[in-house]
Parts: structure tokens; sequence; C-alpha cells
């Protein structure tokens, strides 16, 4: 069966680093990101966007879970605020419209001054930062996923981790 490999953790904290090398190590592979499934500037976050955004997630997911060639989705994102809503109503119509996948949600998570160092390096500003941690910091506490402290590891160390967890290496 067709894998949905959902990235999740707090903003900055490499999800998107970790799926690009994950990318290259899986072969029959696609990659969704998030980021621009919602490009728009700027962006309101109104109940249309919120339809488009779902909009684009889902196609995207549909195209590929449909493609003979395609075994694995890998999906960073992050369920704080009302993504986590958007993201279960993707994967509802997904369901619906009998497209068949296994979920496989992994958590990363790093020291917090780690992760300011990771945002930072990114580019992010102060500000960004700031409300990042605030609002995504320690927000995966309470999930059951597999989770993996990425403090001390590089993204190849990282994806690598992921497949043994995924028992795809």
């Amino acid at each position: 069966m067709k894998k949905i490999i959902l990235i999740l953790g707090a903003n900055g904290v490499g999800k998107s680093t970790t799926s690009e090398m994950l990318l290259q190590k899986l072969a029959k592979c696609a990659f969704i990101d998030a980021d621009w499934c919602r490009a728009i500037n700027p962006f309101p976050f109104t109940e249309a966007t919120k339809i488009a955004v779902s909009d684009n997630i889902y196609s995207l997911f549909k195209n590929y879970l449909l493609c003979e060639d395609i075994e694995f989705v890998i999906f960073p994102y992050g369920f704080h605020g009302e993504r986590k809503q958007i993201f279960e109503q993707v994967l509802s119509r997904l369901r619906q419209d009998d497209i068949a996948f296994e979920l496989c949600p992994i958590i990363l998570k790093c020291d917090r001054e780690e992760n300011i160092k990771r945002a930072v390096k990114n580019g992010r500003e102060k500000e960004r930062i700031e409300r990042g941690m605030k609002n995504t910091y320690g927000f995966y506490d309470t999930y059951t996923y597999p989770q993996i402290d990425t403090t001390h590891m590089q993204p190849e160390d990282v994806a690598e981790k992921i497949l043994d967890i995924l028992k795809l290496s």
C-alpha cells in the first residue's frame, strides 16, 4: 500500500530539510511542500484561502497517490492552529474517493536552543521565530507518533532514522 510519510514538528525544526534528504534516499517517492501549497502574499487565513490550500494539498496527494510510479509521498507539515483540521479534511476526501494509503507520521524534535539556531540559519525573522517557538515548540509532546530527537543529528542521519522506523532501509 502506498504511504504518506507525514513529517511533523515545531517551526524551524528541520522538517523540510529532512524531507528533501528523504526524497533523495527513497525511490518511487514524491515530495509535497506545504509552504508552496499556501504561497499567497499576503496570506489572509480566511475561509477562501483555507479552501484553496486544502484543495491544493488534496490535488497533489490525489495525483501522486494515483500515479503507478509513486509509492511514497513525503509531506512536512505542522498541526498547530487550524492546520490539523485542514489535513484531516484532505485525508477524509482521499478516503471518500477510495484512494488507498497508509499514514506514517513521524515527529521531529530538538532542544529549544538548537531549534532557534536552525530557524536563524534558515533566514527567518526574529518575530517569526519567537511566534513559532511560542505556538509550536512543545506542541507535539502529547502525540504518540514515533519521535526523533534531531538535536545532534544531521538531516541525512535523520532521514536514515526515518527509513529505519518505517522499515524501508
